[in-house]
């Protein structure tokens, strides 16, 4: 049975890999992957430039080039926020949140058909396993998903 060392080292070698399949799908025809994560987020509700940086890790000139991508196709508005004017909020437009919708069909699909060559045992074994990784996460960052 492996041991923390051994478990820990098998989550950073594959977390990254995972990260970087995602990214080369191309989800969003030829754009980045973390723009799908901003739409995520904001499928939640409105939320400032700020708070996106910090959740994305992205350092804010980085994540305003991303939405202004967002912004030029129609997916996401930017305004001054009305209590704050030094703050950006973003918000979804519907076509951003049909896109979402769309994306995430697509990423699904794509999963669910690799995950239709593992075995009924391997599929058990591989839920069991993301359950405790979930729980490992929500632990460490205490955030709700």
């Amino acid at each position: 049975m492996p041991d923390e060392h051994d478990l820990a080292a098998k989550i950073f070698e594959t977390m990254p890999a995972l990260g970087r399949t995602m990214r080369r799908q191309r989800l969003d025809g030829g754009g980045e992957f973390q723009r799908i994560l901003i739409l995520k987020h904001l499928m939640r509700g409105p939320q400032t430039q700020s708070w996106l940086a910090d959740h994305l890790h992205l350092n804010p000139p980085a994540l305003s080039k991303l939405i202004d991508r967002l912004v030029e196709k129609g997916l996401v508005t930017r305004a001054i926020d009305p209590e704050d004017r030094r703050r950006m909020v973003i918000s979804l437009t519907d076509a951003g949140r049909e896109f979402q919708h769309e994306m995430r069909a697509q990423m699904m699909e794509r999963v669910r058909s690799n995950l239709k060559t593992l075995s009924p045992e391997d599929r058990a074994t591989l839920s069991e396993a993301l359950d405790i990784v979930s729980k490992l996460v929500e632990s460490d960052n205490g955030e709700e998903r």
